[in-house]
């Protein structure tokens, strides 16, 4: 049976999106080693739905830091999601990761208490990437990637 990892994101300049499209990688570079076909569904943020949190195994938010908080459109994505999925997906694990200019504090707290608040359990901590995208970054995005998948693979999450 296949396992989806819904990605939703926000990307004006495509730094976040590059962080997105190297963990995306990393998901399908482990279909070598899982048993499990894991799908990914990438999602802009104003796109995203309820009903495809609701069908996700994990879910990964990927935001910009904006005047020092979440992108308008991640706020966008978890107001049109909030009704329908609270207490529909407790326990959903999910991933954030956050382009940040400055230190990404606010925007880590702020979709952390959102995500605490619709009682998903994160995976690991988050993907904070300050300032330019650097190969370090995408490494890191790919891996998380694949720590995921085999993760959903092996039933640990």
């Amino acid at each position: 049976m296949a396992r989806q990892v819904l990605v939703v994101h926000q990307s004006r300049s495509g730094a976040t999106l590059r962080l997105v499209e190297s963990l995306s990688s990393g998901i399908k570079s482990a279909s070598d080693v899982v048993d499990t076909e894991i799908v990914t569904l990438e999602r802009a943020a104003l796109l995203a739905t309820s009903a495809e949190v609701i069908q996700a195994d994990a879910l990964v938010i990927a935001t910009p830091e904006h005047f020092g908080s979440m992108a308008g459109a991640t706020k966008f994505f978890f107001e049109e999601i909030w009704d329908d999925c609270l207490n529909h997906t407790q326990g959903l694990p999910w991933q954030l990761i956050v382009k940040a200019g400055s230190d990404g504090a606010q925007t880590i707290e702020g979709v952390q208490k959102l995500a605490n608040a619709q009682g998903w359990k994160q995976f690991r901590p988050p993907l904070l990437v300050v300032g330019e995208v650097t190969e370090t970054a995408l490494n890191s995005a790919f891996e998380l990637g694949a720590l995921l998948a085999v993760s959903l693979d092996s039933e640990l999450i």
